[in-house]
């Protein structure tokens, strides 16, 4: 009689258990066909509360999940002031729990968890995700162990899901991001001139080297007539997308002015106001703009806060400093400057950004201005494209592994 008790208790526990593997394989079958259908994560967690509320007997719980900051993403049964913690920064507090654990005692400057008898952490490699604090199970001894390691899959498998598609969306934004970078690098290179003049009396090279895709340098060649042309160069504050837009709207600008026949002082005054029109003051650029008349061999130029062209004459180096403070910031620019050179034959002119100078070596050093014009004055007889082919190898000999931290932009013309 009694070993058919035994016989019976038994079957009865056998029973049980296997009504339980049944829910749980059930439960799993149901979350993996919820994230093959890519249901949303509100949908996912309903799924999760339903089968720790109803199959699991948990009566409480709140799940904190980070994405960029910890955030309650699951929570029920909580009462009165227990309530409070969906709203608690938990950063840091609970990574001292790397497995599920009994809270059995409390820590007292946790005092969030007093309500909670579970913590259940996931994590990935030795990077916290997710959080679980549970309250009480209705459950027996026998069966604890394992509804807690179902508890553990099932949230690492939710978890892991959320986090996938979080990381799916992200990469999405990063394609979306690069297509439109690629976008924008091609239209900005349509706007750097292709074709400078190599002519008998003209000799005109450039370079442009974004620091990313896009950038905020700019360089152009305006013919205003047989006899007369402008050349620019700017370097607007910032990196990217918008300082490329910003790029593109002086440009635009400049161009209409250009042919307008204002003087380069209305030319720039008006510049400054579209500038800080176009920014509210947010952006500035720094500007070198000269006009050149072949005729008269006379060269007008502003600079505006930029850094100082080079003008080379028989090995005589002279720096052009004249002009006015940079654009865009101010309303009105409270002096501009126009100076007027005469430009003999055989004189060489070179422009550039201040990413040339700031580019820095393996050792930390900078390339300077020093080099620069030690350079240009070592190399005064070259052509305007020899010039600047053998400028971008010196400076890509100088800085060897180190990537330029900034656009890098350079300008040259020979007067012959």
């Amino acid at each position: 009689m009694r070993a058919a008790c035994m016989l019976k208790d038994t079957a009865e526990t056998l029973k049980k258990q296997l009504l339980i593997k049944q829910l749980q394989i059930e439960s799993l079958l149901e979350v993996t066909k919820a994230i093959n259908n890519n249901y949303s994560s509100g949908t996912l967690f309903r799924i999760y509360e339903f089968i720790l509320r109803a199959q699991m007997g948990v009566d409480k719980l709140v799940v904190f999940h980070k994405n960029n900051m910890w955030t309650c993403v699951c929570s029920y049964g909580l009462q009165g002031e227990e309530a409070l913690i969906v709203n608690t920064n938990i950063e840091g507090k609970f990574t001292n729990y790397k497995d599920a654990t009994r809270l059995t005692e409390k820590p007292p400057h946790l005092p969030e968890i007093a309500p909670f008898e579970w913590i259940v952490p996931v994590y990935h490699k030795e990077r916290p995700l997710a959080f679980l604090l549970m309250g009480e199970m209705k459950t027996n001894s026998d069966t604890l162990g394992e509804k807690i390691k179902f508890i553990q899959t099932i949230t690492n498998i939710i978890i892991v899901a959320i986090e996938n598609k979080r990381l799916f969306k992200q990469q999405l934004q990063q394609e979306r991001f690069n297509k439109e970078l690629e976008v924008a690098a091609q239209v900005q290179n349509m706007m750097i001139p292709k074709h400078l003049p190599n002519e008998k009396h003209l000799q005109m090279a450039g370079l442009y080297l974004p620091h990313s895709n896009v950038g905020g340098d700019y360089y152009d060649y305006l013919p205003i007539s047989p006899t007369e042309f402008m050349v620019c160069m700017a370097d607007i504050s910032g990196k990217g997308v918008a300082a490329a837009l910003l790029m593109a709207n002086v440009q635009a600008v400049l161009r209409t002015l250009a042919h307008e026949s204002h003087s380069l002082k209305e030319l720039v005054a008006k510049l400054n106001l579209r500038v800080k029109d176009i920014t509210g003051g947010d952006n500035y650029i720094t500007l070198f703009i000269a006009r050149y008349n072949a005729q008269t061999q006379t060269l007008h130029y502003i600079n505006a806060g930029h850094n100082p062209p080079v003008l080379l004459h028989q090995n005589q180096m002279q720096l052009l400093t004249e002009g006015c403070t940079i654009l865009g910031i101010l309303d009105e620019l409270p002096f501009i400057d126009e100076a007027v050179l005469t430009v003999k034959p055989n004189t060489l002119i070179f422009a550039y950004t201040d990413g040339l100078v700031d580019l820095q070596n393996d050792k930390g050093d900078y390339f300077t201005d020093t080099r620069l014009h030690e350079f240009l004055l070592n190399h005064t007889h070259f052509s305007a494209v020899s010039l600047i082919e053998q400028l971008s190898q010196t400076i890509n000999a100088f800085k060897g592994n180190q990537p330029p931290s900034d656009d890098i932009s350079m300008l040259s013309f020979r007067v012959l």
